[in-house]
């Protein structure tokens, strides 16, 4: 067995094996597959992610007509991505969502009520249906998350208009 070996990548640690002569690598744009990782026979594949970083949704600075959107983040629209961020601390928690940010942040919804100034690039994460009546504890650290991306303003049940929603995949049984 080969031994693992430390790589950088985003600035963060990842372990990754030497490939073997006898590993098949099938190349596709932008990505390396192991013969190894490839479903069975007959099982279906999972569809393709698209890492995104908060840095590519904008296009530009925020204006007097408010964010452009990058071509990347409009391309991503409906596609399945994965995006690491810090979960919004929130005093009151709203069931089924919360929101993912570039940096640590805190909301005070009791003080500001609906003047928060979080950034436009703020991703509204929404819980998979079977979750949808959780309230999402509060979680320190990066958060790595993998959904479908939906770009367009969107009313959330109380009002809240928001541009940028993530939506969960549902949890494996």
């Amino acid at each position: 067995m080969n031994a693992p070996f430390l790589s950088r990548r985003r600035g963060a640690l990842s372990l990754l094996r030497p490939l073997s002569l006898s590993s098949l690598l099938l190349i596709a744009p932008g990505a390396a597959v192991r013969a190894d990782d490839l479903p069975p026979a007959g099982v279906a594949a999972e569809p393709a992610v698209l890492d995104l970083d908060f840095r590519e949704l904008l296009s530009g600075p925020v204006g007097a007509r408010g964010p452009v959107w990058s071509e990347r983040l409009r391309a991503a629209d409906g596609r399945r991505v994965r995006i690491t961020g810090y979960m919004v601390t929130q005093e009151i928690g709203r069931p089924g969502r919360f929101f993912l940010a570039p940096r640590p942040l805190a909301m005070s919804e009791h003080a500001d009520g609906e003047a928060d100034d979080l950034p436009p690039t703020v991703l509204t994460v929404l819980m998979p249906p079977q979750d949808a009546e959780v309230v999402p504890l509060p979680t320190r650290g990066r958060l790595q998350l993998t959904g479908t991306l939906r770009v367009g303003r969107a009313e959330l049940d109380d009002g809240r208009i928001v541009w940028l929603r993530l939506e969960l995949e549902p949890r494996r049984s």
